[in-house]
């Protein structure tokens, strides 16, 4: 039981849904596992177009990023960021928060990040703390 004193632990993802999308299978797998081991029932996508499928069918809480994605259809992160964003309908009428997870660390990058609309912008590789902090950023519920 804890003691009234202790400092409280972040309660996590409590379970709500979250999409990682990353065309490379070990980075899928390593922000899978850090997310579950938070709380968050994830599920994950390997480009753009099957990222929006999901985002189509699925009310997502977050949705974890890559800005490079190799496309077929041309589309890169930013661009799935902005469609994300900019869709009218999405799921119990609340688009998902978005965090870019690139290895893409230049100021430029940044730049066109927000300007495609996400939340929170996270270099690879990926640092625990800064992870913790963004969630807490675009996660109300988390902390």
């Amino acid at each position: 039981m804890p003691m009234p004193f202790e400092t409280s632990r972040p309660r996590g993802g409590a379970g709500r849904s979250v999409l990682v999308v990353d065309p490379t299978p070990i980075a899928r797998k390593f922000l899978t596992l850090r997310l579950q081991a938070l709380g968050y029932h994830v599920q994950a996508a390997e480009d753009g177009e099957e990222a929006l499928a999901r985002v189509e069918q699925w009310a997502y809480a977050i949705v974890f990023l890559e800005a490079v994605l190799g496309s077929a259809a041309g589309l890169d992160g930013f661009r799935v960021c902005q469609a994300i964003k900019q869709k009218p309908d999405h799921p119990r009428g609340i688009a998902p928060a978005v965090v870019m997870v690139t290895g893409l660390a230049g100021s430029s990058d940044r730049v066109r990040g927000s300007l495609a609309g996400c939340d929170a912008y996270l270099t690879k590789p990926l640092v625990e703390a800064e992870l913790v902090a963004a969630l807490r950023e675009v996660d109300p519920l988390f902390g």
